[in-house]
């Protein structure tokens, strides 16, 4: 079942709490400057495998992460909990990316909570990367298949996947807060 955290919109799944350390840091612009060292790594060699016929390789989250976190002054957020990084405000940020720019397939997990959803959506023929920032209002009654909406997958332990462009982007006409050329 899907709790609401807050009056803010902050939703998650009740849950068995886990604990491990936690570690959240700074971006600084040597961390932000190896991302983008990083993204010129992984754009070669995907488009290596891509020549003779495999499958690209899944954009990183240790490139997306650390760029969305540096242009937005977040903290990177890991071994926390769901979320990727988190505010000055301390608001949990959940971070999604595509490498492709016309089409996404995002999964969140079964107890994911945030209470902010920023898409990073790659360009890979100009090198830039849009970041947006996706209303959740009514994320949780989403449909993600004929049946079935976020939340109620949430509910039953499984990984909602659905398209950020399509669902939120383009029919609302979002467009990005931030251009960043890589």
């Amino acid at each position: 079942m899907i709790k609401i955290l807050s009056k803010e919109k902050k939703y998650g799944i009740i849950g068995k709490a886990t604990h491990c350390s936690v570690m959240r840091k700074k971006v600084t612009k040597e961390i932000y400057d190896e991302a983008i060292k990083n993204y010129y790594n992984w754009k070669s060699l995907t488009n290596a495998m891509k020549s003779y016929g495999a499958r690209a390789i899944n954009l990183p989250e240790g490139i997306t992460e650390p760029i969305c976190c540096y242009h937005n002054n977040f903290l990177w957020s890991k071994n926390e909990g769901s979320e990727d990084a988190v505010s000055s405000t301390g608001d949990k940020i959940q971070i999604k990316a595509t490498g492709n720019y016309n089409s996404d397939l995002t999964s969140f997990g079964p107890r994911s909570e945030f209470s902010e959803l920023h898409f990073v959506r790659l360009n890979q023929e100009t090198d830039t990367m849009e970041l947006y920032k996706i209303p959740i209002d009514d994320l949780a009654e989403t449909k993600v298949n004929s049946t079935e909406t976020f939340k109620e997958q949430q509910a039953q332990g499984r990984r909602p996947r659905l398209s950020i462009i399509d669902k939120f982007i383009n029919p609302k006409a979002l467009k990005p807060y931030k251009t960043i050329q890589l």
